[in-house]
């Protein structure tokens, strides 16, 4: 997987293991131990890829008392921005309560793949109070070329066209699926956003969240003012018309 990113251009990969308690226990210690070993090895094979230790953290409400006693990694283990993970399928209570208890501690959410959730596919209305509130969104870069279907490639491309997408990742699990590749989703997000943009997501935005710095992101582009976009309720019936279509 190393080779594969380095061969893509890719300089620097965020270790991100989950962590969701009583399922992965992966600990901030076990995790800058794993990532420390697995930097020396590829040192010493010769891969010119830096290693950050993070974690994909999946929704608790113990993740911000677990954060301020370094139980669990936030990005970089910086303490200023947390990877958080979204249900597939539906949406808990009470998330904005949630991501303001972060933010009020200084803690910026980053949401990775909210393009995969069912719920927001059908009502995307709250990526926008969270993006206000101060959270950043992460979308996977083959959601945006298609390796998670065509509605999920559609709701990606719209996160985009909104200004609800702050930051490109691989998300890569493996050397086949979900290889650690991001050139061909920078060059979609490029005839959407424009080059600048597009390179931004991958480069500006998360070297200053790796560097624990204040990100501050341009405004989502409302509805109404979309260019492809007739009316609000044409939008939001269109993502009903294909959720309807999703299989569960």
């Amino acid at each position: 997987m190393a080779r594969i990113a380095v061969a893509d251009g890719i300089k620097e990969i965020v270790c991100t293991p989950h962590w969701a308690p009583g399922t992965f226990k992966n600990s901030r210690l076990i995790v800058l131990g794993a990532v420390a070993e697995l930097q020396e090895r590829l040192d010493e094979s010769g891969v010119p890829l830096k290693l950050i230790p993070g974690a994909e953290l999946r929704l608790d409400p113990d993740l911000p008392a677990k954060i301020d006693a370094g139980e669990i990694l936030t990005l970089n283990d910086s303490g200023r921005f947390a990877l958080i993970e979204l249900p597939d399928i539906f949406l808990t209570r009470n998330l904005e309560i949630f991501f303001w208890n972060l933010i009020s501690r200084g803690v910026t959410p980053v949401i990775c793949h909210p393009e995969r959730n069912g719920s927001l596919l059908r009502d995307p209305m709250p990526l926008f109070r969270w993006v206000e509130m101060g959270a950043l969104l992460q979308v996977t870069g083959s959601a945006i070329t298609g390796g998670f279907g065509p509605e999920v490639r559609r709701f990606a491309r719209f996160l985009l066209k909104y200004r609800l997408a702050h930051v490109l990742a691989t998300d890569a699990h493996d050397t086949r699926m979900r290889a650690p590749a991001l050139s061909r989703a920078v060059a979609e997000a490029t005839e959407i956003l424009g080059r600048k943009t597009a390179l931004r997501m991958v480069s500006e935005i998360p070297g200053r969240i790796l560097s624990g710095e204040r990100v501050t992101p341009p405004s989502p582009l409302p509805l109404v003012k979309c260019r492809d976009t007739a009316s609000i309720s044409r939008k939001i019936f269109s993502f009903l018309r294909i959720a309807s279509t999703r299989p569960l």
